[in-house]
């Protein structure tokens, strides 16, 4: 799938400046939302995909439940398609800082008529915009240029704010349209949401030859989102739980490089030195198992790992709130470290991810 921009975009590109009335043709420019803590990564994953320049400079914000990236070019609007990690992407026919001008007024209006219906959702960080009071600003005007916001529908357009700035995004995908997320057929209580999940598989750099194991692979979230980068890698899910194991069984692809089992990852029973990479999202303690049993569960998984890494290939990543209890049971194991790789909010907590240093 190849997002573009509505018809009515130009093709001209500038950076993000004060709204003074200018001559020629109006600035575009992308919106992308990711997790807050993830905007590094997805700004890593864009230009992996070669949507952006290596060394490009994207304007970043951070609100408290998100983070934004703009971006006022791309090197290839295709590779927008292929990001997981993204929440939502939106295109900007109008941005700025401070006030918007006539001239945008009616830029939204004409681009909000070539869309149709939508409701209006209205972010606000900072002090400078009052939410509830631009959101009335924008109904009101829009409607005297012929355009009447519906509130009713679940289409729609948004206004984010953060300080002094402010971009008017029309969405063009969200998560849960990326490729391959609708072949999910059961969530667990407490997955982590397929962004986040993306953003710790691509922190190991997958590879098609990679046996891939997770150990703890509940609703096989981490595992999918790997096969996303990585389609001919081979696929271990172990679970403890069964009710897990079959719902793993249910959103992952059926073929010879998949396998999903019900067993004990301490005492996986799987074969020493096989595989490359482990991503694991570890049991917090809150929604299952106890908080005190953590250390000592944490250190017999990544024992058990440390018994089935592959000689000279081998990469591992640990994902957990709670850092006290694997910092523990990473401290009891000899010529083991730590290296933090990332760090995300899910569900209002933070969480890191760590590469293990063997």
């Amino acid at each position: 799938m190849k997002l573009t921009a509505p018809r009515h975009s130009s093709k001209s590109r500038r950076p993000v400046t004060s709204p003074k009335e200018h001559t020629g043709p109006a600035p575009t420019g992308w919106l992308l939302q990711a997790p807050p803590g993830l905007a590094a990564s997805l700004k890593r994953e864009m230009t992996y995909v070669g949507a952006i320049e290596r060394r490009q400079n994207l304007f970043i914000s951070r609100q408290r439940n998100h983070d934004l990236l703009f971006v006022n070019k791309l090197k290839s609007d295709a590779g927008l398609s292929r990001l997981r990690i993204a929440e939502m992407i939106l295109f900007c026919p109008v941005f700025g800082r401070f006030k918007i001008s006539q001239r945008q007024l009616g830029s939204m209006a004409e681009a909000l008529k070539e869309a149709g219906p939508r409701r209006l959702v209205v972010s606000v960080t900072g002090k400078h915009f009052q939410r509830h009071d631009l959101a009335r600003f924008l109904e009101r005007e829009m409607s005297a240029r012929g355009y009447e916001f519906d509130n009713e529908i679940e289409d729609e357009v948004w206004m984010f704010c953060i300080d002094e700035s402010y971009y008017f995004g029309m969405p063009l995908r969200k998560a849960r349209d990326t490729e391959g997320r609708d072949q999910r057929l059961s969530e667990r209580r407490g997955a982590l949401p397929p962004p986040a999940a993306a953003a710790l598989a691509f922190a190991l750099a997958p590879k098609n030859d990679d046996v891939v194991l997770d150990p703890v692979c509940g609703s096989g979230t981490l595992l999918a989102e790997f096969h996303s980068y990585a389609p001919d890698a081979r696929l271990i899910g172990l679970d403890i739980d069964p009710e897990a194991v079959e719902i793993a069984r249910a959103n992952l692809p059926k073929n010879e490089h998949v396998m999903v089992e019900r067993r004990d990852s301490r005492k996986s029973g799987l074969q020493g030195g096989t595989v490359t990479a482990v991503v694991a999202n570890l049991p917090f303690g809150v929604q299952f198992g106890k908080r005190e049993d953590n250390p000592k569960l944490y250190r017999e998984i990544i024992e058990e790992c440390l018994r089935l890494r592959h000689p000279t290939n081998f990469r591992a990543l640990f994902f957990t709130s709670d850092v006290e209890s694997l910092q523990k049971a990473v401290g009891a194991l000899k010529g083991i470290k730590l290296e933090e790789a990332l760090r995300v909010k899910v569900r209002g907590e933070l969480a890191v991810g760590y590469k293990l240093e063997v």
